[in-house]
């Protein structure tokens, strides 16, 4: 009898590896037909890796609530028409020193979270973080151990902070729990001088730091402990990085230039992104698109820029000033997973807008 139920068992384990197996070659096949066709699915036969984005199957007729299925970061189902972003589709928030929600003082990266499209915003002077809906409308705040939030990003439903001022990267639960906090002022392996712009591998999970001050992009692992250094005597003030499947991107804002890596940190290119604004640009922010477009803030010309990625300006958008469509000292911008563009200033009468 219990070799009879033991090959009942296995009958049902191959039963539901088939079914499994033949969802998610459907699904994927859905998926590259909705997308681009030069996004690579990575196949991995174990059948614990199988049924981990499905949720937990027991055979015991037990079973457990799937998570949440993931957007994959830096894959963006279309290609924005930048010509056609003029003015904001939507705005909100405004410059204030008050503290109160809603309120910016000084705000700085931005990280759209791609499950839900929140959006989760570095306020610089109030020593917080605040995420609004992707409609901008308020959601929360939070401020564990942060002394001049500076980057952010969110990967694997973590979000990760620089402080600017405490040296240090933080890693946070989505609703702001403090999980880790590592760096101190200096020049050493993990310790940081004015950390920047910040990225995670979906590769690797690699966390890729611009430690701005210290002319390097430190790479660590995604408990925070040191990986590896890229840069070392070839960037000036490195102060924003995106990371893709293939690529490494860094904004070094002294020339400025992109310098472009393969997966193997190889320096491939070296893109002049210097636009046609009237002063010296100082970039500050970056996003890529699907066709690795730069879209780029540029807040001492009070615009943004997007480049093609052989670095050849394609648009311009915005000018100095407090209207709707105007920019004062752009400084965050990202593209969610609709195709919009957001952007937040330092100091606008409406520092979030949507184009």
């Amino acid at each position: 009898m219990a070799q009879t139920t033991e090959t009942l068992s296995a009958n049902k384990l191959t039963d539901v590896q088939q079914i499994i197996q033949s969802a998610i070659e459907k699904k994927i096949t859905e998926l590259t037909a909705e997308t681009d066709s030069s996004i690579e699915f990575e196949w991995n036969n174990q059948f614990e890796t199988d049924i981990e984005q499905l949720g937990s199957i027991k055979l015991n007729n037990q079973i457990n609530t799937s998570r949440t299925s993931t957007f994959p970061p830096q894959v963006k189902p279309a290609v924005p028409d930048y010509k056609a972003k003029q003015l904001p589709t939507a705005y909100c928030c405004k410059y204030s020193e008050n503290k109160a929600p809603r309120e910016l003082n000084g705000p700085r990266g931005i990280a759209v979270h791609y499950q839900t499209g929140n959006i989760y915003i570095a306020d610089l002077f109030n020593h917080r973080v605040q995420v609004f809906t992707s409609n901008g409308d308020y959601l929360f705040m939070f401020s564990g151990k942060m002394n001049r939030p500076v980057g952010i990003c969110i990967s694997q439903n973590k979000v990760f902070v620089t402080q600017w001022s405490g040296h240090c990267i933080n890693k946070y639960e989505l609703e702001g729990k403090l999980i880790k906090s590592v760096g101190s002022k200096g020049y050493g392996e993990v310790q940081l001088y004015g950390p920047h712009g910040l990225d995670v591998s979906d590769r690797n999970s690699n966390v890729y730091v611009c430690d701005l001050n210290n002319n390097r992009v430190q790479i660590l692992t995604q408990e925070l402990n040191l990986h590896s250094m890229l840069g070392i005597d070839l960037f000036k003030n490195p102060c924003d990085v995106k990371v893709t499947r293939d690529r490494v991107l860094v904004l070094d804002r002294s020339d400025p230039c992109m310098f472009v890596f393969n997966s193997d940190h190889v320096l491939t290119n070296r893109l002049i992104t210097r636009g046609d604004g009237k002063q010296t640009n100082v970039p500050f922010c970056f996003d890529i698109d699907r066709d690795y477009n730069i879209i780029m803030s540029d807040s001492s010309n009070h615009c943004v820029y997007v480049f093609n990625h052989e670095g050849e300006q394609i648009h311009k958008f915005g000018k100095e000033g407090q209207s709707i469509g105007e920019f004062y000292y752009p400084f965050g911008i990202a593209l969610d997973n609709t195709g919009h563009i957001i952007v937040v200033c330092q100091k606008n009468t409406n520092c979030l807008q949507f184009f």
